[in-house]
């Protein structure tokens, strides 16, 4: 039974890989063969809230919530799309207490307190047209976005001869959705919710000699088929500044 669960686990992971490369590809496609009005390149930085989820906080959004710094690269390729990079540090935190549930050795309570980097590329797709050069109005939008990350944190090693620590980097697949509000010609300003899909279960366990398994809190002594990867999550507000003017073709007597 557990061997099946972790067979389709690797299943919808590879569909959520796979399909998430192809998007990719196709609005990129897409947005570079109608590049015609806007080519501005955006800087600023990111500050908000990071928080887990895995097996020690399945559902509970901003449990145990930390402070998320970071900087931020937009390229605007046309009204609608737009590609974003991203550098942040955050801190993830969970906890597991005494009171959810008796063990037969007593009380047990276990937590976690875990820095990472997080580094992303992510395509924005705009609901409304955007900074466009011929509408006035379109200083506004929501917008959702998907891409590829890594997550770098440290490794604990949990075998008795290997209780050594090293850095790794790991894949996450981040998606997320926004508002974005242009304050001048200058100064844009947006709100952004996003989670990061990881590839491993390991970020909920720090050190060796646990009073429990992160994989396996409640001692039912098999893992949560559900949560056998974790994730995180950020959300804050992003403050970016153009950088260029914009640069376009005549098209009909109109230059863009």
């Amino acid at each position: 039974m557990q061997s099946n669960s972790i067979v389709n686990t690797y299943r919808i992971n590879k569909a959520l890989l796979s399909v998430s490369v192809c998007i990719c590809i196709l609005v990129f496609q897409s947005g570079f063969n109608k590049l015609y009005s806007q080519d501005r390149i955006e800087i600023g930085g990111f500050v908000g809230a990071s928080y887990y989820l895995g097996d020690l906080n399945p559902s509970k959004q901003f449990n145990n919530s930390s402070l998320a710094l970071g900087g931020v690269g937009r390229y605007v390729i046309d009204d609608r799309y737009a590609v974003k990079g991203s550098l942040t540090m955050a801190r993830l935190k969970g906890s597991y207490h005494e009171n959810d549930i008796v063990f037969p050795e007593g009380n047990v309570e276990y937590s976690f307190d875990r820095p990472i980097g997080d580094a992303a590329i992510q395509l924005e797709f705009n609901f409304l047209s955007y900074d466009h050069w011929f509408d006035k109005n379109s200083n506004w939008t929501p917008y959702v976005s998907v891409g590829l990350g890594t997550t770098a944190y440290k490794r604990f090693g949990t075998e008795p001869e290997n209780y050594s620590e090293e850095t790794v980097f790991i894949l996450s697949l981040p998606f997320g959705a926004g508002l974005k509000y242009k304050l001048n010609n200058r100064f844009r300003v947006g709100l952004e919710w996003s989670f990061r899909k990881t590839f491993v279960d390991d970020l909920d366990v720090v050190g060796h000699n646990l009073p429990i398994n992160p994989n396996d809190p409640y001692g039912f002594g098999s893992n949560n088929g559900v949560h056998n990867n974790d994730w995180y999550s950020f959300a804050g507000v992003m403050v970016t500044y153009s950088m260029f003017k914009r640069k376009g073709q005549c098209n009909g007597g109109f230059k863009r």
